[in-house]
């Protein structure tokens, strides 16, 4: 049976093996401006099968002015835990962020603002990236990129380049959503795999549908992220992850240049980060030419890859009179 009144807003996340971090964002979620009744939480566990579910074990014993609903999901995936929550969703508006996350208390208020009085289709806020434990390397900006953006606007700006919506913080109408399609499940990060880009792809898709997504920086939430991602193995795995989503990006949307990063200019960048850094003994420059070189073999590789396949660029796939072979990949 339906609610008979159904909430503003519904915060979907999906958890897969972070149990203790759904009961920490379900607290900041209780201390939101927003009123309760006008919001629920959507917990999609993501957890392998198995008799015990300690995600619901958590969500059970806890009591939250709002309603929360947990639903299983057994693809295991982010991108296919989302789009069961998203689906599931009674709200106006979907509010999609991360277990790990900390939003402030005027989070959800101010997203909610920002949407109805820019019209836009959806708005991604701030998120603080935190080093609670250090870091292995010290960072450059290239790295600290790979953890969430670096450049945020004093104001309300379109979401392009430098700036961009991140998934952890980002609220879109719902309607509107399942109208262009959800996040693809060939994007994002499932398991041990380190996809990600299938929120970039998302808002891409979205804006050249015509839908438009702001950012308001005034929205703001704090991401931890710990010493084993600061690590030049962490950073190898991402930039292989990075470089296969983006390839595949190609086939659903018309790919920023920034984005991609990948001609003969980039290789010669990389490598020159790459000695200079061991010839220096910069490990963190070293690091960034390392990442940066499997990032870029990896995209030419699924590039290639697809391309063995039929699998064609979305920019020549338009003018096709049959659909491309990926044309499923996101439900």
């Amino acid at each position: 049976m339906p609610h008979r009144q159904s909430p503003l807003v519904s915060v979907v996340v999906s958890a897969r093996g972070n149990t203790a971090q759904v009961r920490n964002l379900l607290d900041a979620l209780a201390r939101q401006t927003l009123p309760a009744e006008r919001m629920e939480a959507v917990v999609v566990d993501n957890d392998p099968p198995g008799p015990v579910r300690p995600i619901a074990d958590t969500v059970r014993d806890g009591a939250w002015p709002f309603t929360v609903r947990v639903l299983y999901e057994s693809t295991p995936g982010l991108s296919a835990g989302r789009n069961r929550g998203i689906c599931a969703a009674r709200g106006v508006y979907v509010a999609i962020t991360d277990p790990d996350i900390t939003p402030e208390p005027g989070w959800l208020q101010t997203l909610v603002d920002a949407i109805e009085e820019e019209k836009v289709f959806a708005v991604g806020g701030r998120t603080n990236v935190v080093y609670p434990g250090g870091q292995v390397t010290a960072l450059t900006k290239a790295l600290r990129e790979c953890h969430g953006a670096v450049d945020w606007p004093d104001g309300r700006e379109p979401a392009e380049w430098p700036y961009w919506a991140t998934g952890c913080n980002l609220l879109f109408h719902r309607r509107t959503a399942l109208d262009i399609g959800l996040f693809r499940t060939d994007l994002g990060r499932r398991g041990r795999w380190m996809g990600d880009c299938e929120d970039l792809e998302f808002i891409d898709r979205a804006r050249q549908a015509g839908h438009q997504t702001i950012i308001e920086p005034a929205a703001v939430a704090t991401h931890p992220v710990y010493r084993p991602e600061t690590t030049l193995k962490y950073f190898v795995r991402q930039g292989a992850g990075h470089g296969v989503c983006v390839a595949r990006m190609h086939l659903s949307v018309i790919v920023e240049p920034a984005a991609i990063q990948a001609d003969r200019d980039a290789v010669h960048s990389a490598v020159i980060n790459l000695a200079a850094g061991w010839t220096f003994l910069d490990r963190s420059r070293a690091v960034e030419g390392a990442r940066d070189l499997v990032r870029i073999g990896a995209y030419h590789l699924e590039r290639g890859r697809l391309r063995l396949l039929g699998c064609r660029p979305i920019a020549l796939a338009q003018h096709a009179p049959t659909p491309t072979k990926e044309s499923s990949a996101w439900t």
